[in-house]
């Protein structure tokens, strides 16, 4: 259960994610003092960072945002919105979880179809201070014997009480402070998990996730020999945001963290049958589009992909080390061709320079050229600020559908380590949109993930130039 009186400045999905990858299998938002927006925008990100990984997000209290987000279920207490009604809204295959803070609780929780219970609390708890007289562990072992349903202890859990607490036979306990309020929630996570495994043929059923779907993403790429860019970032991008990857390579080219040594083309009629071969088993949510060397590739890509929804292209022109990686002759193709049928294009300054025809030196140049790229007001386009100097990295994403422009700050990280940032955040846009986000916050989800991929990665030595950012820095040991 999370509680953001906790964080000390940590951002409550990093929190999250962190004890997710010590043990924890399901997470419940509990937030207390937020504004109904703030609410929904905090969901969707962590709704986005969970999805795929089969830990349900479930939201504490509320209903509506459970219900805006689509959340995995909602836990309520005795003195919310009755089960019944909540039931009602919902639907049947979300999870509900309810409080009990008494027996007499247990005993009408057994007349109604609830996932589980939450026996609540089981020890005095500075968490929960509204709560009736805890049940201590005679208590929660008399209720685990009550109750028809799945049991959860509430209250006072932690490495000390969890053995006893698991004792009782209960098939589970929400963890509060003893994960979020500590400096390592992973490794706290991981001296908890072990004893919080519901017993064979216990736990709680959950209908929602099986069979799972995964969000897909098709990226249509050239290979990096090194993996830090092209179709090898791509899938790490694609994985670690929570959707699944499916490839069709463009080119191989051989370079590393020093730089790009050769190209070699893939035939125009293996690419074609590469994105037939995904689409028409596999399918895609979503298309990201990164480097295509030649006109006829640009071409046949178009072709291949007419029709399709959320396609994010990055429009791939000049490695990292400053490698040229299209013919001039493709780029007339692209902006005639592939650009329009794009619903997001992310280009850095220079690709923006070479596609505008324009110089752009300052902040302000950044809007004017996301409008002309905009192709007359129908793609989105998130324009990177990395190349500019100033002390905040400020980028500028045109919502064409909106017609309208928002700012995406982050301070200027300073590393070696940024071969393949591009690839990267183009990624994550498409992997976000794959999972249902709408364009500001896709392009909100991309942002935060790719500036915490290079702070991770500031510190890495990996090859002797530059070197890749950290894709996975959520599951590192």
């Amino acid at each position: 259960m999370t509680d953001s009186s906790f964080l000390r400045g940590r951002k409550l999905e990093d929190v999250v994610m962190e004890a997710v990858a010590g043990g924890v299998t399901m997470v419940q938002l509990r937030e207390k003092n937020l504004s109904t927006n703030d609410f929904i925008q905090l969901a969707q990100r962590l709704k986005a960072r969970l999805h795929g990984i089969g830990v349900p997000l479930i939201i504490n209290d509320r209903i509506d945002v459970a219900l805006a987000v689509d959340a995995d279920g909602v836990h309520i207490g005795q003195s919310d919105m009755p089960y019944e009604m909540a039931r009602k809204l919902l639907g049947k295959r979300k999870i509900i979880g309810l409080s009990v803070e008494s027996f007499a609780d247990i005993e009408r929780a057994n007349k109604l179809d609830v996932d589980y219970i939450g026996v609540s609390p089981v020890f005095a708890t500075p968490t929960k201070t509204d709560t009736a007289k805890p049940f201590g562990i005679e208590g929660l072992k008399k209720a685990v014997e009550m109750s028809l349903h799945p049991t959860v202890g509430i209250g006072g859990m932690n490495q000390q009480t969890a053995a006893e607490v698991m004792s009782t036979g209960t098939d589970g306990m929400a963890v509060v402070s003893a994960i979020m309020g500590v400096d390592d929630p992973r490794r706290a996570a991981k001296e908890i998990a072990p004893l919080n495994l519901p017993p064979v043929g216990g736990g709680i059923a959950v209908e929602a996730m099986t069979p799972l779907q995964l969000p897909k993403v098709l990226t249509i790429a050239g290979s990096d020999s090194g993996g830090g860019a092209g179709i090898q970032a791509d899938i790490k991008a694609i994985s670690a945001t929570g959707s699944y990857a499916a490839s069709a390579i463009t080119a191989v080219t051989v370079q590393n963290t020093l730089g790009v040594e050769a190209v070699c083309p893939v035939p125009t009629d293996i690419i074609a049958a590469q994105i037939k071969a995904v689409l028409t088993d596999i399918g895609a949510d979503a298309i990201k589009i990164g480097m295509l060397h030649a006109a006829e590739v640009v071409h046949v890509v178009s072709e291949s992909i007419k029709g399709r929804n959320n396609i994010v292209l990055d429009p791939v022109m000049v490695s990292t080390s400053g490698h040229r990686l299209i013919e001039e002759s493709a780029i007339a193709t692209l902006k005639n061709e592939l650009i329009p049928i794009a619903r997001v294009i992310t280009p850095n300054i220079p690709e923006a320079e070479i596609l505008t025809g324009e110089r752009i030196t300052c902040q302000a140049d950044l809007r004017k050229a996301a409008r002309m790229l905009s192709v007359n007001g129908k793609v989105s386009v998130m324009m990177k600020a990395g190349h500019l100097s100033d002390e905040s990295v400020v980028d500028v994403f045109y919502n064409a559908e909106e017609d309208a422009v928002i700012e995406l700050k982050s301070l200027r990280i300073i590393s070696r380590n940024t071969h393949g940032t591009g690839c990267t955040l183009s990624s994550a846009f498409a992997s976000y949109l794959a999972q249902g986000l709408d364009l500001n916050d896709a392009a909100k989800a991309a942002k935060e993930y790719i500036s915490q991929a290079i702070e991770a990665a500031k510190n890495l030595k990996i090859g002797n130039g530059h070197g890749p950012v950290d894709h996975f820095f959520g599951c590192r040991l």
